[in-house]
């Protein structure tokens, strides 16, 4: 389906597009009807081809609720997951998602290379808080200071543009990404949403929440250490409210793409997913894998050689010729179908 135009862009995103010296030069381009939307851009704005790149694949959205700390995180070892705001700091994802400003989120993380990114386009040119750990000639120390490094100087940074009025219909389709609602239209701008919406991007099609309580308290926080004044907690829990009400309203579209979310917290009070347990959700993330610790690899060099000469010997059918022939000798043989899971009846007791 080709993208449709979103409500309400966030301006500051979308004027970042182009690096300065194009916009002193007045060189706004405007992409024609038909033209294929770019989603993700480098801090000089050069286009990130990276929709589709995990297609079909499937992914682990840890989200910062207290019931990750329940959890055993080892087997994440082998799965793709991304990680939301200063949730890297229980556990080094693939992949983290930001939409706030940059210097609220650990400078350990901006810096490591082996996490991609993404983060709103006008934040490449915003300032970062070193809070580090370090290890010096004096030993161990806190940083607790200002960085001299922008977002833009870190390595894997993907930009991404938002936009702040949801409408569903189009939600999934849109050439920007959105994340809720500005506060003339009610409010409730949450990562939550950006995140989702960028792994429908990048080709995933089945995800696995975890984290995701949607409920928060004065002793009800996160997995991490951070505090929350009364006003935030309630503030978050307005944004739940609505989040569920969306994702529900959500849902006929996500079926529709073929977009599969679970929700791996039976405690949680977001009940517009179906709930899988999170080691069926390890399972059935691993299943077209396999284990390859165990794997057969003895002879993957020598057997195409071994099955040429045997067809030369005339031991096996006489061989075809020309790149149909050749094209089908380099193609694997595919993988057979495992049983993804599809809205298990037994698993979702409790859930809408």
């Amino acid at each position: 389906m080709a993208p449709v135009r979103s409500l309400a862009k966030d301006t500051p995103d979308i004027t970042a597009l182009h690096s300065p010296r194009w916009r002193e030069e007045g060189d706004v381009p405007v992409r024609q009807l038909g033209e294929a939307v770019p989603f993700f851009y480098t801090r000089a704005g050069a286009v990130m081809a990276l929709e589709g790149q995990y297609r079909g694949g499937h992914a682990f959205l840890m989200a910062n609720g207290p019931s990750v700390a329940a959890l055993d995180l080892t087997p994440l070892q082998r799965r793709w997951v991304m990680t939301l705001n200063n949730g890297a700091r229980t556990f080094r994802g693939n992949a983290n998602c930001t939409v706030d400003e940059p210097s609220r989120f650990s400078l350990s993380m901006w810096l490591d290379p082996t996490i991609l990114k993404f983060a709103p386009m006008s934040h490449f040119e915003k300032g970062l808080w070193d809070n580090r750990m370090v290890n010096t000639d004096q030993g161990w120390v806190q940083r607790w200071e200002p960085s001299k490094l922008k977002l833009g100087d870190c390595p894997n940074v993907a930009g991404y543009r938002r936009n702040e009025k949801l409408h569903v219909p189009r939600w999934l389709n849109e050439e920007t990404v959105n994340w809720g609602n500005h506060g003339k239209w009610g409010g409730g701008r949450s990562v939550l949403l950006a995140s989702i919406r960028i792994l429908h991007l990048l080709g995933f099609r089945h995800v696995y929440l975890l984290g995701v309580d949607f409920d928060m308290s004065a002793t009800k926080r996160y997995h991490f250490e951070e505090g929350r004044t009364p006003n935030a907690v309630k503030g978050n829990m307005s944004t739940y409210a609505k989040l569920q009400q969306w994702f529900t309203e959500l849902q006929p579209q996500f079926k529709k793409a073929g977009f599969k979310v679970f929700n791996c917290n039976l405690e949680s009070k977001l009940t517009a997913f179906p709930f899988l347990p999170y080691e069926e959700a390890l399972a059935a993330s691993g299943a077209q894998i396999g284990d390859p610790t165990r794997e057969k690899t003895e002879g993957m060099y020598s057997r195409v050689d071994d099955q040429k000469k045997a067809q030369a010997a005339g031991k096996g059918a006489a061989p075809e010729t020309g790149p149909v022939a050749a094209a089908a000798s380099s193609r694997e043989q595919p993988v057979p179908a495992t049983a993804a899971p599809s809205e298990p009846a037994a698993s979702t007791a409790g859930k809408a």
